[in-house]
């Protein structure tokens, strides 16, 4: 295998994995487990609005958050 190969795989080896672990770190929810379910509401207001969701998941989802 010529040199130069090997070197972009290994540049790709280490790459593609820090680049899901930034993915992952700037995909995490902060805040409080209260803030976390209130943002996941106002998604699905939002969702509800835009007609993606009808009324009766609308409430079976924030009643699911809201359990959990």
């Amino acid at each position: 295998m010529p040199e130069y190969l090997k070197t972009a795989l290994t540049g790709l080896a280490v790459i593609i994995p820090a680049i899901f672990l930034l993915r992952w770190l700037l995909g995490r929810t902060h805040g409080s487990p209260e803030e976390w379910a209130e943002q996941r509401i106002k998604e699905l207001e939002h969702r509800l609005a835009r007609g993606e969701i009808d009324q009766a998941s609308f409430e079976k989802r924030v009643r699911e958050i809201r359990e959990s």
